[in-house]
């Protein structure tokens, strides 16, 4: 049972939501999607005495077959137990079943089921939270980085990327350094003498991109808020230009390897046959069948790999839905912050510098739906002392 539900006694298939335990959950998520570390969690929950998951069902129940804390130490939050909290889609109403599997009857070992294997079943009981907010905490679980030197979370943490290597982009700052100095660079520059990898450094001030970056994000919400109807035509006819030649060609490579398929399973029975009735001898069959396994296996995968990429290129439509979804949200944005920053952005390229003409390009690519297009260019020109020229940056 996930925390933050109780079983409804009517009706013991049924969750009901904890009233004890139920702000904690929403609070959780609340933080970790606002960019607060993990330890800032552990902290809040500690410095507000919520007793773990365990040592609460120990002391409801007397149930002991999870772990507890520490004797003494009844609020001090593993890890482990705020991700898989973070991560449950149980909290969005819905019930994931067959997650594990016991490896044989006669031992009591388990194993992580795949995500194919396991029964879903949606909307079965009430939800503790938005579907929104559940997609943000995933966004920043599979991005997640250290903290920096001076123990913090950087805004743009997972979003940067070089737009030549596509390595991700670090920040250069530290407890000496002044804040309008702080600055990003390609790790592969960085890290060249030991990655052995060429590229240019791709630098670019942090106060230049924050600037750059909501300037962009304002002409977007302004665009979409005033010309929803043109945004959504535009949108839908660039993703099915972007996607409709990948697509007839995962078409036909799925066509022929289901019928390369269903050959195999041909091939299968005849030589079972000629097995059974004694036309061919068990080695041969093995031998026979050995290749041919081997070759149905990597179909199997291949085809269920097109098949995703197929259906997840026809949602293109429910893509703009969601991204108009999170702009009906906001009637302006003064002020870039972790939340509305990973809310709205996928990713962002750096462009290295171009010297001919002093320009530098940042791809901004919006979730859901990439790079958006109307409303007015932004540009910001800044002066590179170093270099004593004024440098004009554009998003595009």
């Amino acid at each position: 049972m996930p925390y933050g539900y109780l079983i409804d006694p009517a009706d013991r298939n049924h969750l009901i939501p904890d009233p004890e335990t139920t702000c904690v959950v929403q609070k959780i998520f609340e933080l970790y999607v606002r960019g607060e570390r993990v330890c800032e969690i552990q902290r809040w929950l500690r410095d507000n005495e919520i007793l773990t998951s365990g040592e609460l069902r120990y002391r409801r129940s007397g149930d002991t077959r999870h772990p507890r804390p520490q004797l003494g130490q009844p609020c001090n939050w593993p890890d482990k137990t705020l991700y898989d909290i973070l991560q449950r889609q149980e909290y969005l109403g819905h019930t994931v079943t067959a997650k594990t599997q016991k490896i044989s009857y006669k031992s009591k070992k388990s194993r992580v089921n795949p995500e194919e294997k396991r029964y879903f079943f949606e909307n079965t009981h009430e939800p503790l939270i938005d579907e929104a907010t559940f997609e943000l905490a995933q966004k920043r679980i599979a991005t997640r980085n250290r903290p920096t030197k001076v123990d913090e979370i950087d805004i743009f943490s997972g979003l940067l990327f070089c737009a030549d290597c596509g390595y991700k982009m670090y920040l250069m700052r530290g407890p000496s350094i002044e804040e309008r100095k702080y600055a990003y660079t390609c790790g592969n520059y960085r890290n060249r003498a030991r990655s052995n990898l060429e590229c240019t450094t791709h630098y670019i001030r942090k106060s230049v991109l924050m600037d750059l970056v909501l300037g962009d994000l304002q002409r977007v919400l302004a665009y979409v808020q005033t010309q929803e109807r043109e945004f959504v035509r535009r949108a839908t006819e660039q993703g099915e230009k972007e996607s409709q030649k990948a697509l007839a060609t995962q078409r036909r490579e799925l066509d022929k390897a289901q019928a390369r398929q269903r050959e195999l399973d041909m091939l299968f029975r005849k030589l079972y046959e000629d097995n059974a009735l004694g036309r061919i001898s068990d080695q041969q069959f093995v031998m026979l069948t050995s290749g041919y396994e081997d070759e149905k296996a990597t179909l199997t995968e291949r085809i269920a790999g097109l098949e995703q990429e197929i259906s997840a290129a026809t949602d293109r439509k429910a893509n703009v839905n969601r991204f108009l979804k999170i702009v009906r949200a906001y009637s302006d944005v003064q002020e870039l912050t972790y939340e509305n920053l990973h809310e709205f952005i996928d990713r962002i390229l750096i462009h290295e510098l171009d010297r001919e003409t002093n320009t530098r390009k940042i791809e901004i690519l919006y979730s859901f739906v990439g790079p958006i297009q109307g409303g007015e260019q932004v540009r910001r020109t800044h002066h590179y002392r170093q270099g004593k020229i004024d440098i004009d940056s554009f998003a595009m």
